[in-house]
Order: structure tokens, then C-alpha cells, then sequence
């Protein structure tokens, strides 16, 4: 019991430390504030205040200036990420439902981060076997046709590194396929994707452009190979990449 308690206690200092440097956030979100005004205004000792704002300055969520702490780079890049996420689940979700409900498959949206992609949104299917990938999962950005999309305007050499990063061991000969692969996607406007998970994964995806005719995020649809037979993919690639088409123009792409 007395373990037990000691594990609370510090679960209770970890949480009330946490709420203090939230509290710190908030009191800067208007502009810069001192060391001693934020001490005064959360009812905490100068060496606490000093030392909570000394680490969250480290972790780039604070910045320094002549009028006090500020709001750091990390906070405003993760209100940027923030930002354009909202905004693309908004304007593709009703576009997401409307594919899911034609088509009766999970609908995917995800954007590029680095050498990885990210799944913003999904929109459920009806089929009972559904795809266990949720918002937030990230992947190698060449392990999944949502992926692929967002690489379509790479090239040859980009997607020469991203797919030597995803399997190092790979032979010329596999490069060789995979690229005439890429190739083939990115003349088509659309990817055919097999799983190499052993997942029994297929899928069919587009990417969506913005105003500027870049490759902003990509749309896709996903679901067990028992559905996703040859001829039901032929079938999806229309409608997925009308529903692409139809998210590029709300985000301003014009199609020439």
C-alpha cells in the first residue's frame, strides 16, 4: 500500500506540474509576460516560475524577449499543422462520406510528413472486414497506395532514396519495378496498391492538389482483398479520382 501511495503522490506532483506549465501557455498566448508577473498571476515562487519557463524555453514551446517569455517556434508550428488539419478533414469530409456511401468502403485522407504519411481522417465502410489504420497512424510514405499518391510529382531520384530508406536490402532489379511502377501511377493519375504487410490490404488512391497544383494531401480508398478483387478496383478508380478531383477544386486547383 505504501508503494502504491507513493506512485500516486507522484502521479499528482506529475499532473500538477504538467497544469502549471499549461497555465504558463496560457498566460503568453496575448503577448509577452516576466518571470516575476507570471509568478504573481499563478500564485507561484519565482524559483518554481524559473524553472518551469527554463523548461519549456528548451523544448522550443517558450521563446525569450525583451518584454518576457513568448510563445516558442514549436507552438506555432504545431498551430500551423493544427490549422491545415482542421481545414482538410472539413473540406474533404463531406467529399469522404459521399465516396464511402457510393462505394461502401473506407475512405482514407492523409498528408506527407518527411519520409512518412499521415492519415488525417477516416470515414467507415460497411464491409465487416474493415482496415484497423485509424487517424494519426503514420506510415513509410512508400508502404501504402495513400502514400504513393502524395508522391506522385517526385523524381526519379527522390523516389529512388524513399524506397532504398523503406528496404534497404532491395536489388537494383526491385528499384527498377518499382519506379516503372511509380511511373505508371503518376501517368495514370491514380495508384493500385497491394499491401506488402501480409495484411491482405488493397487500396486505390489520388492525390489532391492545391491552388498552386501541388500535391497537398491524397484521398484513398481501403479494404481486405476478399472485396477489392481486380475487377471491383478497376471499377473504384473513377470514383476516386472524381472525389480527388472534387477536393482539389474546393482547395482552389483549377484542372487544365
Amino acid at each position: 500500500m505504501l508503494g502504491d501511495d507513493k506512485e500516486t503522490a507522484a502521479q499528482l506532483k506529475g499532473v500538477q506540474t504538467l497544469m502549471r506549465g499549461l497555465d504558463i501557455l496560457d498566460q503568453v498566448i496575448d503577448g509577452p509576460v516576466k518571470v516575476t508577473d507570471l509568478a504573481r498571476n499563478l500564485d507561484l515562487t519565482k524559483s518554481t516560475t524559473h524553472r518551469l519557463v527554463q523548461a519549456l524555453r528548451a523544448r522550443d514551446y517558450l521563446s525569450i524577449t525583451a518584454d518576457g517569455y513568448s510563445l516558442g517556434p514549436k507552438l506555432l508550428q504545431l498551430g500551423t499543422m493544427a490549422h491545415e488539419q482542421v481545414d482538410y478533414v472539413r473540406l474533404a469530409r463531406p467529399h469522404m462520406e459521399a465516396l464511402s456511401e457510393q462505394t461502401g468502403y473506407c475512405v482514407f485522407i492523409g498528408k506527407r510528413e518527411g519520409d512518412w504519411s499521415r492519415h488525417l481522417e477516416r470515414v467507415t465502410g460497411r464491409q465487416r472486414l474493415r482496415v484497423a489504420t485509424a487517424p494519426g497512424d503514420r506510415r513509410l510514405i512508400g508502404e501504402t497506395g495513400l502514400g504513393k499518391a502524395l508522391l506522385l510529382d517526385e523524381d526519379t531520384a527522390s523516389l529512388t532514396r524513399l524506397f532504398y530508406a523503406a528496404k534497404p536490402g532491395a536489388t537494383r532489379e526491385q528499384l527498377s519495378a518499382w519506379l516503372e511502377a511509380m511511373e505508371g501511377h503518376a501517368k495514370r493519375g491514380v495508384v493500385l496498391h497491394d499491401s506488402e504487410a501480409g495484411d491482405g490490404v488493397r487500396s486505390v488512391a489520388a492525390p489532391i492538389r492545391d491552388a498552386k497544383g501541388n500535391i497537398a494531401i491524397a484521398l484513398s480508398i481501403a479494404g481486405a482483398s476478399v472485396y477489392l478483387t481486380d475487377q471491383v478496383i478497376e471499377n473504384l478508380v473513377v470514383p476516386v479520382r472524381n472525389a480527388a478531383a472534387e477536393v482539389s477544386l474546393v482547395l482552389g486547383h483549377v484542372a487544365r
